[in-house]
C-alpha cells in the first residue's frame, strides 16, 4: 500500500473478512467480490488474514483476527497471556511492543474497567491498526478501556505505580532473537523502563541468556508440551505471581510453569544449581521425562533430587526411580521391559508382548520418534510408550505401560 493501513481501513474491511471466512476458499469469484468492497490493496490484507484464521483461532481463541504471519508467530497464546494478566493489579498498565494485541486483550479482559488505565503501544502502524481492531472485535465493550497508539515505548510516560509488560523480542525473517542485545527496544532501554515502574513483566525467548539478580525472578512457561516463553519478573509482579501460584518465588531463583488446558498452572521452583541425583546406566521401576519448562529452566537435576530420582545420561537424559512421580510436570510411567536398543530385538519384544508404541520419547540419540512410531505400529494391539536414550556407555530401549490402558481382549 502507498500509505500506512489504519484502524479505520480494517474496520471497513471487517465485513469483507467475515464474508471471506464464511466462503472459506479464496477463489476468483470471492477475490472479485472482496476487491469490489474494499479495493485492490485492502483485498490483499484481507487475503493474508483469511489464510491465517485457523492458526489464529488455535492460538488466540474463537473470533475474527487481523494478523500477519510474523505478528501471529510473535503473539502470546491466549492461555499464557491470561495467566500473565493475573499478575497485574495496579491502576495503570502499559503493554509495550503490543504487536497484534494478544497480551493487550488478556489484560483488557482481566483489568478492564474505567478505574484502570491500560495503554498499548507499538512502533509499527500496521500492528497498532490490527491491535485496535482485534480489541474492538474480540473484547466486550465494558472491558475495552484501552488506548492503543503508535509510539516509541522508550519515551512513553510511565506512572510510578504502573505494571509494564514488554515484548522486545521483535522477530524478523531469521526468526526469534536469543541475544538481548538484538532486542528492540535495546536491553539498556528495557532496564531503564523496569527501573521506572512498580512491576515489570518481560517476555523473552526461552533460550535468551540474562543475568540472575536477587531482586528479579525468571520463569519458563510451557503450553501443550513446548516452552512458549521465558518471562522476567521484577518488583511487585513477583509477589503477584507468587500469590497466583500459591507459594513464594525465591529471590534470584527460577520457576518452571506448565499451563494446563483449563488455564490453571503447575509450577516448580528451584535455584538451578542443585547437583543431586546419581547418574545411572539403565532404567529402574519408573521412567520419567520432565516437562519442557523444567529442562529449559535448567532445573532437571533439582527436580530429580526432589523426587529421589536418578539420571540416565545426565541432565539431558531421562530420569528413573523406584516410586511414581505424581505431578503434571513430568511424564512418569512404570517400566514393563528394558534392554538393548536393537531393531530386531525390539520388534520381536513388541510382538511377543502384543504392544505397539503410541508414543516414542528419545534423548541423546539420533532416531526420529515419528519414524519409529510408524516402523513398529503393526507389532501389536496394546499401546505403550517406547523410550530410547543413552547412558554414559551405550544406548538403551524401554517400554512403559500407558496409564489406564487395558490389555486387548480376545473374542470370548
Amino acid at each position: 500500500m502507498t500509505s500506512p493501513i489504519t484502524a479505520d481501513d480494517l474496520e471497513r474491511c471487517e465485513d469483507a473478512l467475515r464474508i471471506a471466512s464464511a466462503h472459506g476458499t479464496w477463489d476468483t469469484a470471492l477475490a472479485a467480490k472482496i476487491r469490489s468492497l474494499v479495493g485492490e490493496d485492502l483485498a490483499a490484507v484481507v487475503l493474508v488474514s483469511l489464510n491465517l484464521q485457523s492458526k489464529a483461532r488455535a492460538k488466540l481463541g474463537e473470533g475474527i483476527w487481523w494478523c500477519t504471519e510474523r505478528s501471529l508467530s510473535q503473539a502470546t497464546p491466549a492461555p499464557v497471556a491470561e495467566l500473565k494478566a493475573r499478575w497485574m493489579n495496579s491502576s495503570s498498565v502499559l503493554d509495550g511492543c503490543c504487536g497484534l494485541g494478544a497480551d493487550t486483550m488478556a489484560i483488557a479482559k482481566h483489568m478492564g474497567s474505567a478505574e484502570v488505565q491500560v495503554t498499548a503501544v507499538d512502533s509499527d502502524p500496521m500492528m497498532v491498526a490490527m491491535a485496535t481492531e482485534n480489541l474492538r472485535m474480540n473484547v466486550q465493550p465494558a472491558q475495552s478501556q484501552v488506548a492503543v497508539r503508535q509510539d516509541d515505548v522508550a519515551t512513553v510516560s510511565i506512572a510510578t505505580d504502573a505494571t509494564v509488560h514488554l515484548d522486545p523480542d521483535r522477530r524478523d525473517d531469521s526468526g526469534r532473537k536469543v541475544r538481548p542485545e538484538d532486542y528492540s527496544p535495546s536491553w539498556d532501554v528495557v532496564e531503564q523502563i523496569l527501573d521506572r515502574c512498580a512491576a515489570g513483566i518481560v517476555k523473552l525467548a526461552p533460550a535468551a541468556v540474562i543475568e540472575d539478580r536477587p531482586e528479579r525472578h525468571r520463569l519458563w512457561i510451557s503450553l501443550g508440551g513446548s516452552v512458549r516463553e521465558q518471562t522476567l519478573l521484577t518488583g511487585q509482579a513477583i509477589d503477584r505471581a507468587a500469590t497466583c501460584f500459591g507459594h513464594p518465588l525465591i529471590a534470584a531463583s527460577r520457576t518452571a510453569v506448565l499451563v494446563r488446558a483449563d488455564g490453571s498452572a503447575a509450577t516448580y521452583t528451584g535455584d538451578g544449581d542443585s547437583q543431586t541425583g546419581r547418574r545411572v546406566e539403565k532404567p529402574m521401576e519408573y521412567l520419567a521425562d520432565p516437562d519442557a519448562a523444567i529442562r529449559a529452566a535448567g532445573l532437571t537435576e533439582s527436580f530429580a533430587g526432589q523426587y529421589g530420582y536418578d539420571m540416565i545420561g545426565g541432565p539431558s537424559g531421562f530420569l528413573t526411580g523406584d516410586t511414581a512421580i505424581e505431578s503434571d510436570l513430568a511424564i512418569c510411567e512404570p517400566v514393563i521391559w528394558s534392554g538393548a536398543c536393537d531393531d530386531r530385538k525390539l520388534r520381536k519384544t513388541l510382538r511377543s508382548m502384543n504392544c505397539y508404541p503410541w508414543r516414542v520419547k528419545t534423548r541423546g540419540v539420533s532416531q526420529n520418534p515419528n519414524v519409529l512410531e510408524k516402523r513398529y505400529r503393526q507389532c501389536g494391539e496394546r499401546p505403550v510408550t517406547l523410550w530410547i536414550g543413552k547412558g554414559s556407555r551405550r544406548q538403551f530401549a524401554a517400554l512403559t505401560e500407558r496409564p489406564n490402558a487395558p490389555w486387548p481382549t480376545g473374542p470370548g
